[in-house]
């Protein structure tokens, strides 16, 4: 009876061991395939965050690994028609756990975020986010923009032990 007691024991653990290891594993290709840039559309995002409405709205995230995990990045949401006159641009720290990517922004005003539910291959970036914001779920369509220029926004930053943080917004993003 003992020795039935210690094979379920050992059964049990080699189970949890490996439900663990595909998690991981899971996560740490989210976090190599997420590396990058991706650019799109967020559905009610804009209203929520600043009252705006309209289709020329436009989000752009820049995804770095630190570790297998996460790292840091930046967020620039912005007007098409108008991006270095209306935007809001902010860095973040990021990082996926049991498949959900959390976003922890630098600008206190705004709250993590979180992104559940999605799909993501190497070229598409879809799913649901809690913006933190709205009682509603909140949509997005990114896809992997290899061409997009982030040197208007990110001029002058470098990275390094004692980095700086920055958020910044003009126009119509702008906190009054």
């Amino acid at each position: 009876m003992k020795q039935i007691y210690t094979s379920l024991i050992l059964i049990t653990v080699t189970l949890f061991t490996l439900t663990g290891c595909d998690i991981d594993d899971d996560d740490r290709m989210e976090a190599r395939t997420l590396e990058g840039t991706w650019t799109g559309y967020i559905d009610n995002y804009y209203y929520d965050r600043w009252g705006e409405t309209g289709n020329s709205y436009r989000t752009a995230f820049y995804f770095e690994r630190e570790n297998a995990y996460g790292g840091w990045g930046y967020e620039l949401d912005y007007d098409a028609r108008s991006p270095h006159q209306d935007y809001w641009y902010c860095d973040f720290r990021w990082e996926i756990v049991h498949g959900n990517i959390r976003i922890q922004y630098y600008d206190r005003d705004y709250t993590d975020i979180v992104i559940y539910d999605y799909v993501l291959d190497d070229y598409h970036f879809s799913g649901e986010m809690d913006d933190g914001y709205s009682d509603t779920r909140t949509y997005f369509t990114l896809d992997y923009d290899r061409t997009f220029n982030w040197s208007y926004w990110t001029r002058g930053i470098t990275r390094g032990v004692n980095d700086e943080y920055h958020a910044t917004s003009s126009g119509c993003f702008a906190r009054e």
